[in-house]
């Protein structure tokens, strides 16, 4: 009985990391199959995610890529890199693995588009953008950045 206790206790204290990073989407995120890196932390009670590494950060004339299709002048000479791209996700109660009423925006085409994201175990996530409801949008995959990369073939 001891032995079973202990060993119990053991199991326990190593799997609660991995339980709790399972409901935890903060950390750094390759998104776009890798195109890049989102960093998603906590802004008050919702998440936020930024850009903070690019495969191919600069355009044709070697210049750093530029919000360049923004719908607002003003903000079209900012740089990708650095980007705010998620903002407003919040967790429902009901929920613990998904958080809703966010957005995202698609530096590639100006525009910001409802969002939810759902954790799909400790180093996965879904990511849905869509337009009003969310069968007009699209889930992208993102995969935890993590040493070693995990393949899930399964998947």
């Amino acid at each position: 009985m001891g032995r079973i206790t202990w060993s119990g206790l053991l199991a326990v204290l190593l799997l609660a990391p991995a339980l709790a990073r399972a409901k935890d989407p903060t950390g750094l995120w390759w998104a776009e199959g890798g195109a890049a890196q989102v960093e998603i932390v906590r802004c008050g009670d919702a998440l936020c995610g930024n850009v903070v590494w690019l495969r191919s950060p600069f355009d044709p004339n070697g210049c750093p890529l530029r919000d360049e299709h923004n719908p607002d002048p003003a903000l079209r000479a900012r740089e990708v890199l650095g980007l705010r791209l998620l903002h407003g996700l919040r967790r429902p109660d009901s929920d613990a693995h998904e958080w809703q009423g966010g957005e995202i925006y698609d530096p590639g085409g100006g525009r910001n588009y409802s969002a939810t994201l759902r954790m799909d175990g400790p180093d996965r996530l879904k990511l849905r953008g869509y337009l009003g409801f969310r069968v007009l949008g699209r889930t992208t995959n993102w995969i935890r950045v993590s040493e070693p990369m995990q393949c899930n073939e399964s998947a």
